[in-house]
């Protein structure tokens, strides 16, 4: 049986979606730090039923492989640096109510403010965006947490044209928005 000591030098593989071209990209990372996924634990746990022994990698003795299908590899390897550092420094939880006016005050380690940082995700929101997908798929709280407390201070403050810009939310026709304003009352008691 596996320890948790055994965990940590206990590799495995996470193989991303396919691109446009087919290719896919493999990261390797210990089963302890991946283990914040629920995806990897059930994907792991699933694998272990399947077998007779105790070690973690495949016959040939190298690491498992599982597949991450809904994950791109430019996003995967992001996750990948969240697992491996959430593994070293736990990332804090989240308090609610929010507990400060601006995304570092609430967020005060500077590691994850820099992950979900505009310059560390390429000035766009299609990486927040990805994360905050990716960390749905695999289960991984923390990184669902920290991506989402990201867009609640981007859309703090904002008007609900900078909202639809932001969220890239269709215009509604003025048909779709009599509509709504009759199903939906109260989202437009203010407006």
């Amino acid at each position: 049986m596996n320890t948790d000591n055994d965990n940590d030098k206990t590799m495995i593989k996470l193989r991303s979606m396919a691109d446009e071209d087919g290719n896919t990209q493999v990261f390797e990372i210990s089963l302890k730090a991946a283990q914040i996924s629920d995806l990897i634990l059930n994907a792991h746990g699933d694998d272990d039923d399947n077998d007779d022994d105790d070690d973690d990698d495949d016959d040939d003795g190298t690491p498992r492989e599982i597949e991450v299908p809904r994950v791109k590899g430019n996003c995967l390897a992001k996750v990948v640096d969240f697992m491996k550092h959430h593994h070293v420094e736990k990332m804090k939880e989240i308090p609610t109510p929010l507990g400060g006016s601006s995304f570092d005050e609430v967020m005060n380690q500077k590691w994850y403010q820099d992950f979900v940082s505009d310059e560390n995700l390429g000035g766009s929101n299609d990486m927040l965006f990805d994360l905050l997908t990716a960390a749905n798929f695999m289960g991984i709280k923390e990184l669902l947490d920290l991506s989402c407390l990201k867009v609640t201070f981007q859309l703090t403050g904002k008007s609900a044209d900078e909202i639809r810009d932001i969220l890239r939310l269709p215009e509604l026709t003025e048909e779709e928005e009599r509509q709504a304003r009759t199903e939906h009352k109260w989202i437009f008691e203010d407006s």
